[in-house]
Order: C-alpha cells, then structure tokens, then sequence
C-alpha cells in the first residue's frame, strides 16, 4: 500500500468527533456583505476530519484520492487587518474522496511566522502589501514564509508552498506540520517558487528569485535534487509564475521592476512598460543556451502551461492583464468587506504567446476573460488542446463565477455558470483511470456559496463542462477562500 493509498483510508477514516465540529466555520464580521466571510478569519485550531454532504449527483468511479488547496486564513488580530490579502498565514484544505464520500479536513501550517504572530496576538511580519513590524527579527525568507500559497506532493510529502522562502513539509494524511524543507543543507531559506512545473515522469522544475538572479532547480520524482542554477537575468522583475516546455525553461520577466527594498514589498515595485514584457528561454540540457524575445507589456500573475510545436515554436497559455491590477489596487480591502465596483473590468484575458524559432514574438488574445489557467498533468509541456479557467463576474462582489475549457486546436470555449451566489475557485484535471486524452478527465473545484454560507466541492466532467456538476458536496460551514491546489490520486 503506497502513501496516498494510506493517506486516503486515513483521511476517509478519521471522523471522529466531527458532528461536534458541524457549523464551526467562518463568520462575516458586523454589517459586512455575505462574500466576506471568504476572508475571515478560520478557527485557530483548524477543522478536524467531517463529513461532506452530497447535494447532488454521485461521485464518479474511479474518482479517488485527496483534493489539496492552500490559501489564506489569517487576516485579523481584533480592530487590525491585514494589508493585503497575499500575506494571510497559510491553511491546507483537504478533501479525501472514496467509497462514494468526501471528507474534509483543514490545518494552518505552522510557520515561524504564524507561530510567532499567534503568540503574540498581533501581526509582525512584513509582507506582500503589509509593512509588519520593523523590530519582527528577520533572518531568512522563512521567518516571513506566509506557506500561502500552493501545495506539491514531493517524496511522499505534501509541501505547501510561498514563493520567498522554502517549501514546508506536511504530513499528506494529518497536515501536521514537519517544518522547512531544504533540498540542500547549504540551501536552507532559500526561495522556490509556488509554481513549480512536474513533467509527466514526476519529474519537478521550479525556480526561485533574488533581486535579478534566478534560481533553477530541477528535482527527481523523489524529491531529491538534481541541479541548482543561479542565472542572472539583469532585472529584478516581479516574478510569481513561469513556463516549462518538453525543452525549454521559459522566464517571463514583466516590467514591474523591483528598483528598492522597502516593506511592504509591493512598494518596492515600479511599473515600467516601456520595457515590455520579455521572455528569457533556457535549453533545459544546456542552461547557457538561452535566448531573449520580448512582447508588448503586460502583467500577469498566471500560466497554464506551455509546449514546442513540431517546427520549435513555443506556445504559452496566459492569462494578461494590461497592468499589476492584484497587486496595485484589488486584493488589498477584502478582509474589510469593501469591494470597488470599477474592479469588476479589471480582469486579465486568457492568451498565447507564439514565439517562433525565429523572428518576432507575438500576443493572440482570446474572448475569454478568466484567471488560474490549468492543464492536465499528463500533458505539462507536451503539445496539447485543452486550457481550464474561472472568469467572468458579479456586479458588486469579487470572484469569479463560471469555469471555462478552451479548445486551442479549434479555437472555441465551453463553459458552464455557477451562478451570482457562488465564488467558484481554481478547477485542477483529475484523470479517469485508463483515459488516453485531455478530454478523459474530470475537474474539481471547491466554490464559496454565499447563500448558503458553506463551501462545495464540484466534479465536471471535462467533455462535457457545459452541463455543469455531476456531483456537488457541501461542507457544514465555510472555509477561507484561496489560491492552488493539486490533486493525488490513491
């Protein structure tokens, strides 16, 4: 029996004492709309193994294993709030799926950070867009690790990833938390992004920035390393997302440049389109191969992922924005309840950038607005059709509302809407055992109902998204809202 196979009975088994946990969730504060309580604060404890209930449909067979989503789930020490919805401490979701159930479990990872803030009972650290406390002592990047961000099944453990200091190790079945992970004992603190990239043979690429060099990492499905680079790439670009073909290691460099080093770190950034937005490509057997194309500026935040065609052009799926829209004004006041209605229009567009083996580089934008571009893992890098996406929105409250398939060898999107009252997240690919394409697949979600005041958990069936959920479970409470997940099949 493997370790998921262990960490799905485990987590299917331990239900314990869930009744007593029924309803023990989030809260809006006073006078607050019913979306916020996606950015309350969740119980300092976490949620214990319960139950979900199944609304509708039934849980596909075949579909087993363990959901995982990190996001944010601290944002407030009584009348303080956070500066910025990034900097919330980091809380591991689980959903273990089996035998027709789904159970949740949810933990706080426990970082130098959290512990520290938590004893304190108030914030310390600096962070994305809070200036902290300048006396907070400070001597790596985990000492202000928020681990809020992504999660990585690496060697048998779950890493719940931050992009300025290490991953952080997590037992799969428990969430307890194990600490810090150097891949290297010269390489303790050291930042690895929370975007890695896992080729089909589980083999793991990852970079992590410091000012303008950029670290590569390239690590076995073991979880042992490989190769650590340091390139230099001459600017400190704000760099939270990246590509990867079956060839290449594609570094996008945007022109939000980091020209100081003031706290809160947003503050440090400088938009500057002027320069464009430049990818640096890198040989993957030959990081002194590398070559520099640049295209019209943008920001963006996300990738789905990337391919070489037969002729060596690289394709990359995108999702732009015309400038750093998450960082400069949205995300900053949701944890107060306040939403500016000019946000609704800024939202990024899923795109392609086309650069060939030679000549210009260029932009194709779709019609489909949307963010957290996904793939199937199976086909990271590898020539492909299929993108998954959420978009579209409310008036008047922030998050998306519908998901959407793009179709890149026909040029056509399918979409299914969630609806005004729920704030569906990131959908991952699940694959349906023996399946052979893209399409042979399922995707998960979990969405915040702000009806109902609980969170779900939606199945779709990838080759038919527009029909929307084939099975919908439903949590007894609500749980922060957050950013990316990963799924380990048992």
């Amino acid at each position: 029996m493997d370790m998921t196979r262990r960490t799905l009975l485990a987590a299917l088994g331990a239900t314990t004492g869930a009744v007593a946990l029924a309803g023990k969730g989030l809260a809006a504060g006073p006078d607050m709309p019913a979306w916020q309580i996606g950015y309350a604060n969740a119980p300092a404890d976490g949620f214990a193994p319960t139950a979900m209930d199944l609304v509708s449909g039934r849980l596909p067979d075949g579909f087993r294993g363990s959901f995982y989503r990190n996001g944010p789930g601290w944002f407030r020490y009584g009348d303080d709030v956070l500066g910025h919805w990034f900097d919330g401490d980091g809380m591991v979701q689980q959903i273990a799926f089996g035998d027709g159930k789904a159970i949740h479990s949810g933990r706080f990872v426990q970082t130098n950070k959290h512990i520290s803030e938590q004893e304190a009972g108030r914030f310390r650290a600096a962070g994305f867009g809070s200036a902290g406390d300048p006396t907070y002592p400070i001597m790596s990047g985990d000492d202000v690790n928020a681990a809020n961000t992504s999660v990585l099944m690496m060697g048998g453990e779950l890493m719940a990833l931050w992009e300025g200091g290490s991953p952080v190790a997590m037992d799969p079945a428990t969430l307890e938390t194990k600490g810090p992970h150097a891949l290297r004992d010269d390489l303790k603190g050291m930042p690895f992004l929370a975007h890695p990239k896992v080729e089909p043979n589980g083999t793991i690429w990852n970079l992590g920035v410091a000012g303008t060099r950029v670290i590569i990492y390239k690590v076995a499905a073991t979880g042992a390393l490989d190769t650590y680079e340091l390139i230099d790439i001459g600017k400190a670009s704000y760099i939270h997302d990246w590509a990867m073909t079956e060839r290449h290691l594609i570094i996008i460099a945007q022109p939000w440049i980091m020209t100081r080093n003031i706290p809160p770190f947003v503050n440090s950034l400088e938009w500057r389109p002027e320069e464009g937005l430049e990818l640096i490509i890198i040989d993957k057997d030959d990081f002194s191969s590398r070559r520099s194309v640049t295209v019209d500026a943008h920001a963006f935040y996300h990738t789905g992922a990337a391919w070489d065609d037969a002729a060596g052009t690289i394709h990359i799926d995108i999702a732009l924005y015309d400038q750093p829209f998450l960082g400069e004004g949205g995300a900053t006041n949701l944890m107060k309840g306040e939403f500016d209605p000019a946000e609704d229009e800024a939202h990024s567009t899923l795109s392609r950038i086309i650069v060939p083996t030679s000549g210009a580089a260029r932009i194709e934008k779709t019609d489909v607005d949307g963010e957290f571009p996904v793939v199937h893992p199976q086909f990271h890098g590898l020539e492909r059709r299929l993108t998954a996406l959420v978009g579209g929105n409310t008036p008047g409250r922030p998050g998306a509302r519908r998901v959407s398939t793009m179709d890149w060898k026909t040029g056509t999107a399918r979409h299914f809407d969630y609806g005004p009252d729920r704030i569906p997240e990131e959908h991952l690919f699940v694959a349906k055992p023996g399946g052979q394409t893209e399409a042979d697949a399922w995707l998960v979600s979990s969405a915040l109902n702000i009806k109902t005041l609980r969170t779900e958990i939606h199945i779709l069936d990838v080759a038919d998204v527009s029909a929307g959920p084939i099975a919908t479970f439903a949590a007894r409470y609500a749980w922060p809202l957050g950013f990316h997940g990963t799924f380990a099949p048992a």
